[in-house]
């Protein structure tokens, strides 16, 4: 998963054959060992520990022929003295503490010669950057250093909304806030850190974490912005003050020392600007729970419109309904001429069609509407649509229908419709569109003869091509090591009967988001993208690997707890873990989907295996077993 570049830096080969033979100590101006991870000069994002791998040329590894192990026994490797092992293939991988500020990995290789001696035969710095952690003020110094996780950017807020506010400063004061010619004295109080723990590791590692770094000098406030309050472009004021002790024999001559500075960022209130209508421009829109947050509803179709009521940076914050509320980025809308309204809709009447592949819901409607669907079981889908109202009087199922049981609609606020739908089978996958101005829903079916894989179009998606993806120890990426799996796996398939269709077949570039468009072309039954992993900064990758499987809908569950027990079995690889990710892959909602990481690339002797056609074939086998098994063991209805 982790893409990265290598560093290079050789020195003539005489020098060290004529070093080695002789038992002599070379002094290298330049070094043979190619670090692949991290890049000379990177911001590493871990703060006390992390991982570097790469591996010694082949001319060093020349002189150390392996003799049966499976590291070199005659080569050392020490980073900032640390030995660390080489493999025969030349790849090394270590986990070393690192500290804050510019920090330099220093490299050295020795080896024996003929004469028993030491040889330097390479060494050079790798400097890197490691960022501070957050740490309390001392409480000698009256000092405001600004903006504590502060929004994107600029911000814009309507009445009733509240505007929350954090600065850090010096400790144990007495704090306020304050818009020039708008609101005065909002007190502050000094508050806890919450800063979430570090996602690599709570993910990826043991989920151990550490302590906050920061005790205290964190002051919080905030203020519901009141109607008739206007303002454009204003900067928050921070105000702190604090005693200075003039002694201990005389407090009465103690004073209060007080600072005042400026956010970072400014704000806008109740601006005339606001609200306005913007319709959608991308084919597939994603709405968020907060500017560069969590995702609220995904693939918004064009065309869609909403009011606008607010911003932050480069988002509009937009209402849905009386309660809901979304983010949109800018650049994905255009903005209506002041006074058009989005679109209010009634729903008088719902109606299925029924096909072979699929039962289809129609909500005809007066306009081109935001929806969300809540999956809350494989067997329950609700769908929310904003802006509109209920009137419905009549639901037309029809008779050959097998999937549907039965339906209800819920007013659950002003604009804002909710119509459950009650299956008899499993989910199999959904897509939403629009037809003009009527909403289609439609539900796909389980395949035909659903306990063989015999006759499924099954898509096969060998992750990355354009990049590189992660890359290992010696080079081998990412890239590669799926293609070749995918192979094996599509061959693997084939055998039992299944059409398989490939997103690529060679090391042609693939874009991300037209692999789950080669998939809906082909009315693929499922599909199964193929990785292998790699690490956030920080995790230790001796103690956390293994083999894993990625889901987004609850629908493709099962299908990757069978990969991933197959997978398990066949490897004997420690269990990484069965994860719910957002992955572009995943998302998609007409057929099971799923990501397998297979492997942990990063490790020397795991490359090793992921470059022969062997344990290729085995872990396609596996995965082809797993997604065998789960059509074998599907649960036919009630």
């Amino acid at each position: 998963m982790l893409s990265t570049n290598t560093y290079r830096s050789s020195r003539p080969v005489l020098a060290v054959l004529l070093a080695l033979a002789w038992g002599g100590t070379v002094r290298a101006d330049s070094t043979d060992i190619v670090v692949v991870y991290p890049k000379p000069g990177q911001t590493i994002t871990a703060s006390d520990s992390t991982f570097i791998f790469g591996h010694l040329s082949d001319k060093l590894m020349k002189m150390s022929p392996g003799k049966g192990s499976m590291t070199s026994p005659k080569l050392t490797l020490k980073i900032n003295g640390t030995s660390v092992p080489v493999y025969n293939s030349g790849g090394f991988l270590a986990f070393l503490s690192i500290s804050p500020g510019d920090f330099i990995f220093k490299l050295k290789v020795t080896g024996t010669g003929r004469h028993k001696g030491l040889t330097n035969l390479a060494e050079f710095d790798l400097p890197v950057k490691v960022p501070a952690p957050l740490r309390e003020l001392s409480e000698d110094t009256l000092r405001i250093v600004g903006d504590y996780r502060p929004p994107q950017g600029d911000v814009a807020l309507s009445w009733g909304d509240r505007l929350d506010v954090q600065f850090l400063g010096t400790p144990n004061g007495m704090a306020w806030f304050s818009i020039p010619g708008v609101v005065d004295s909002v007190p502050m109080s000094e508050t806890a850190p919450s800063d979430a723990p570090y996602w690599g590791e709570s993910v990826f590692g043991n989920g151990q974490t550490s302590p906050p770094a920061v005790g205290g000098g964190i002051y919080s406030g905030f203020w519901y912005l009141p109607r008739g309050v206007t303002t454009s472009n204003a900067a928050i004021c921070y105000h702190l003050c604090k005693s200075t002790k003039s002694g201990k024999s005389d407090p009465s001559k103690d004073q209060l020392k007080c600072l005042s500075t400026t956010s970072g960022y400014r704000v806008s209130l109740n601006s005339p600007e606001f609200p306005f209508t913007v319709r959608f421009t991308d084919s597939v829109q994603v709405v968020r729970v907060g500017p560069k947050s969590g995702y609220f509803s995904i693939f918004q179709p064009r065309g869609v419109e909403a009011l606008a009521v607010g911003a932050e940076a480069d988002w509009y914050r937009i209402r849905l309904s009386a309660t809901q509320f979304g983010w949109v980025a800018r650049s994905s809308v255009e903005t209506l001429k002041p006074g058009i309204l989005p679109p209010k809709s009634r729903i008088a009447s719902i109606r299925t069609y029924d096909s072979a592949r699929s039962v289809t819901f129609t909500f005809p409607l007066s306009g081109i509407h935001p929806y969300r669907v809540i999956e809350q079981s494989p067997r329950h889908l609700t769908l929310q649509l904003f802006g509109v109202t209920s009137n419905t009087d009549w639901i037309r199922y029809e008779y050959s229908d097998s999937l549907v049981d039965y339906c209800t609609w819920l007013q659950r606020e002003d604009d804002l419709y909710e119509f459950t739908i009650n299956l008899t089978h499993d989910l199999w996958g959904y897509d939403c569109y629009y037809a003009d101005n009527t909403f289609c829903l439609k539900i796909t079916k389980q395949p035909r003869n659903i306990h063989t894989l015999k006759g499924k179009t099954i898509v096969v998606d060998p992750g990355h091509s354009g990049d590189p993806g992660a890359i290992g120890p010696t080079g081998l990426t990412e890239a590669e090591a799926n293609l070749g799996i995918a192979l094996g796996l599509r061959k693997a398939l084939e055998s039992r009967g299944a059409k398989v269709v490939m997103t690529r077949s060679d090391m042609s570039n693939v874009a991300l988001y037209d692999r789950p468009v080669i998939a809906k072309q082909a009315e693929a039954d499922l599909f199964v993208s193929v990785h292998n992993n790699s690490l956030p900064d920080g995790v230790n990758p001796f103690t956390n690997n293994g083999t894993s499987v990625i889901y987004y809908h609850s629908w493709s569950a099962d299908l990757a707890r069978r990969i991933l027990g197959q997978l398990l079995t066949a490897t004997g690889l420690p269990d990484h873990g069965l994860y719910w990710g957002n992955l572009a892959v995943d998302r998609p909602t007409q057929y099971p989907a799923v990501l397998v990481e297979c492997d942990f690339m990063i490790l020397p002797d795991r490359e090793s295996l992921l470059r022969t056609g062997a344990y290729r074939s085995k872990v396609a086998e596996a995965i082809a077993h797993g997604i065998d098994d789960y059509f074998r063991s599907y649960q036919d209805g009630r």
